[in-house]
């Protein structure tokens, strides 16, 4: 099933960039970045941004990340993909990430995902080099991945350090 993005969440203000992969089934189903509950990322920003994100309607959501000066978006622009996993994107198109942050303040892309931190580094990696934004690679805020942080805390924590907003 082809399956497509989500329009991005971005402003002039914006100072970081987080981009996932594609929407998951779930949040197709309520047509929103991270909808799953199971997903941690929204309390993560919650923890990060002392904004109760997990309370906030979808356009609340995206009001608090653009007070915040975070963009959200993703890699793909649209794909193939069967359920909700990144394994089994085919035929990925890539959103345009660098007409995407023209006019924008951002000097940091966050990538919560490997599949598309990859695809994104193929495609991107050199303009990126070469205009001097940062480029850094977060642990998944899914909950099919807990393998390494198990609890919502562990995953905060190592958020915390990486994600510079």
């Amino acid at each position: 099933m082809r399956v497509n993005c989500f329009k991005p969440v971005i402003d002039e203000n914006c100072k970081v960039l987080v981009l996932g992969s594609m929407p998951s089934v779930i949040s197709r189903e309520v047509g929103f970045y991270y909808g799953n509950p199971a997903n941690r990322f929204w309390k993560i920003m919650s923890a990060l941004c002392g904004e109760n994100f997990t309370a906030m309607t979808n356009d609340e959501k995206a009001a608090a990340l653009l007070r915040q000066r975070i963009a959200l978006s993703d890699v793909f622009s649209s794909c193939e993909i069967t359920g909700s996993m990144d394994a089994s994107i085919k035929n990925a198109l890539l959103n345009d990430i660098p007409s995407l942050i023209l006019g924008t303040a951002i000097k940091t892309v966050y990538i919560t995902s490997k599949t598309a931190y990859n695809a994104f580094i193929k495609r991107f990696g050199e303009y990126f080099e070469q205009t001097g934004v940062k480029i850094v690679s977060l642990p998944s805020p899914s909950g099919a991945n807990r393998s390494k942080f198990r609890t919502d805390e562990e995953l905060i924590a190592e958020w915390r350090k990486l994600l510079i907003i």
